[in-house]
């Protein structure tokens, strides 16, 4: 068993490489004032969204949300493990990987260990096996296709067949005494009272349960038709724990993907169907509720985790008490939102009739935690009267002292306070009783970025003279407007253009984030940048005294977003201009070049000059 790597050597290897190097060699990067910019390669876009921070040695994406250091970028896009990924950066700058030594007692449980991983092994192929050759196949197979599971899918998850009777898997794999115990302790054999073993498993479809390294750790069982238990899992054993894992997560990751989010589904069906479409970022419990445990893991990967829920009340039910128990786990930088789907009808059988598009859109329309949170205890109260909106306080108050302390805490007791339209008392007690939680450690995601040095943009130092720039003050004007009122991003186009500076790509990141899930307040945006590298100026143009007395106005917002598309017809006519004063003639295509962009030049000054001549 090989040791730890260090955490001083992996400090020392970041401070050796340089991100854009590493990001170059695999991307073509593009210098765009401090920073260099391109196209993300984990997600497909046509305009820049991903910058690169020499200063900060940090990758940051508008679009998915990408971030992190080298070694993280050697992760993802190689899609290597973290021990590999330290190997091959610790090699190009020629350096030797140490390891701490294990210590007695991990060597020696992961020998007991290695048994039972084989055992598994060996059950996953004599699975496989059944669904390919026993003589009952064609039940299975045809199971499957009914609901519309392809071979390929059946192959990558690794689906197989237990077949009736009572010692099929006893027989093939049971050769001897040790045999027999290890299989009893790993879950597939049953020992009764008398000695005499059998199969756990019979007559059922068996979706393989994997841990990180891909070691089979356990089985879900599906019956064929109506009978109970419609589903039966492994029990726990020294190799697995139900509430520490997830069906689908190994998988998730074993695609080559950036991974942004994960949607959190009931059954190992869900799972594949989603798969079998194109989102490969689902995962299932094992038949318990989603556990404090689960949820840590799981934003240890992803900033955002979505959960998926009938839209009745049992739906509803499940998923107040799926939110009480995020709630501690929400440390800045992470969100959980839910879905309620339609009465009827599950991820399998919509994703079926909508297509990857039409699921998607569900879920980037899904209702983040504080809209769920203040939705649900108002349909408890009479909100539309003082003593209602009293009780939402002392409902509201101890949900929101759950969380750790930061940025959505503080959001969360500013929208409680807006929403009852005074102080709230029952926080102020809370704080009384007792001390704010600490901040939750268990979320790495951001961790990469030097906590004093919150983002590119700092809005006195980032070195970006904005007075070279005369559109640098528009565009901070438009974001100011969208930060008061981010209802304005539903009246405008986003257009297809490059941006040019921070503040660019920031306003075209806003705009995308509120067109994927619109907001009507500023709490609302704010906590859809929570975490990110842009997090603080964001903050400070929402509290900017300046703000007050900028009116929020969609025409500013559209005339910043079409001088930005024109700057590269405003280049090319000044370039035919310059041709012009040099005294060099212009070919007949240039002439007729020249007078259309004149006249779409004069097109917009009018439109521009209408602003301000209406008003």
């Amino acid at each position: 068993m090989a040791g730890r790597i260090p955490q001083s050597f992996i400090d020392e290897l970041l401070a050796r490489v340089d991100v854009i190097d590493v990001v170059d060699s695999r991307v073509k990067l593009k210098k765009t004032g401090k920073n260099y910019s391109a196209c993300c390669p984990f997600h497909n876009e046509n305009t820049p969204s991903f910058t690169v921070s020499p200063d900060k040695q940090f990758y940051y994406c508008f679009g998915c949300g990408a971030s992190g250091t080298a070694l993280k970028f050697v992760m993802e896009f190689d899609g290597l493990s973290f021990p590999d990924a330290v190997e091959k950066l610790a090699d190009q700058v020629n350096l030797d990987v140490p390891r701490e030594a294990a210590s007695q007692r991990e060597i020696q449980q992961e020998q007991q260990h290695q048994a039972l991983f084989r055992r598994m092994e060996a059950s996953s192929r004599f699975f496989e096996t059944q669904l390919r050759e026993h003589e009952q196949k064609d039940k299975a197979i045809s199971y499957l296709k009914k609901r519309g599971l392809s071979g390929k899918a059946a192959k990558f998850f690794g689906i197989g067949y237990a077949p009736p009777g009572w010692d099929g898997l006893q027989q093939t794999l049971g050769q001897d005494k040790d045999a027999i115990k290890e299989l009893v302790s790993c879950g597939m054999l049953i020992e009764k009272e008398d000695g005499r073993t059998y199969d756990r498993f019979r007559d059922r479809i068996m979706f393989p349960i994997r841990d990180a390294r891909g070691r089979y750790i356990a089985f879900g069982g599906r019956v064929l038709g109506d009978e109970k238990p419609k589903y039966l899992n492994s029990p726990e054993t020294p190799i697995f724990q139900k509430n520490r894992e997830l069906y689908g997560l190994y998988e998730a990751r074993k695609i080559r993907q950036k991974l942004t989010r994960f949607v959190i589904v009931e059954g190992y069906m869900d799972v594949v169907a989603l798969a079998e479409f194109g989102i490969h970022y689902a995962v299932a419990t094992l038949g318990t509720a989603t556990s404090e445990h689960h949820l840590r893991r799981l934003f240890k990967i992803v900033p955002e985790v979505i959960f998926c829920f009938d839209g009745d009340d049992a739906g509803r039910t499940a998923a107040a008490r799926a939110m009480e128990t995020v709630l501690p786990v929400l440390s800045d930088g992470v969100q959980a939102r839910f879905l309620f789907l339609p009465d009827g009808e599950d991820p399998d059988t919509l994703v079926r009739q909508e297509g990857k598009a039409g699921f998607e859109k569900r879920l980037n329309e899904s209702l983040h935690l504080p809209e769920f949170l203040f939705e649900h205890l108002k349909q408890q109260v009479d909100f539309d009267t003082i003593d209602g909106k009293a009780r939402l306080d002392k409902l509201a108050a101890p949900l929101i002292g759950r969380l750790p302390s930061g940025t959505l805490r503080n959001l969360m007791e500013k929208r409680l306070e807006d929403l009852i339209g005074t102080k709230s008392m029952a926080l102020v007690n809370l704080r009384d009783e007792s001390p704010e939680p600490p901040a939750s450690p268990t979320h790495d995601y951001y961790d990469d970025l030097p906590p004093e040095e919150p983002g590119f943009i700092a809005h006195e130092s980032n070195g970006q003279d904005t007075t070279e720039d005369p559109l640098a003050p528009l565009v901070i004007r438009a974001l100011t407007h969208l930060v008061r009122n981010p209802s304005i991003a539903q009246s405008v186009t986003i257009p297809e253009t490059e941006p040019e500076s921070d503040y660019e790509r920031l306003l075209l990141g806003v705009l995308n984030k509120l067109n994927a899930a619109p907001q009507q307040n500023s709490v609302g945006l704010l906590i859809q940048w929570i975490g990110s590298p842009w997090q603080a100026e964001l903050q400070r143009l929402a509290d900017s005294p300046d703000s007050d007395r900028i009116k929020p106005a969609p025409g500013d917002v559209s005339m910043v977003l079409a001088r930005m598309a024109a700057r590269e017809e405003d280049r090319r006519l000044e370039s035919l201009e310059t041709i012009l004063r040099s005294g060099e003639k212009l070919t007949a295509e240039q002439r007729d070049e020249l007078r259309t962009l004149k006249r779409q030049r004069h097109e917009r000054n009018k439109k521009r000059t209408a602003i301000y001549t209406s008003r």
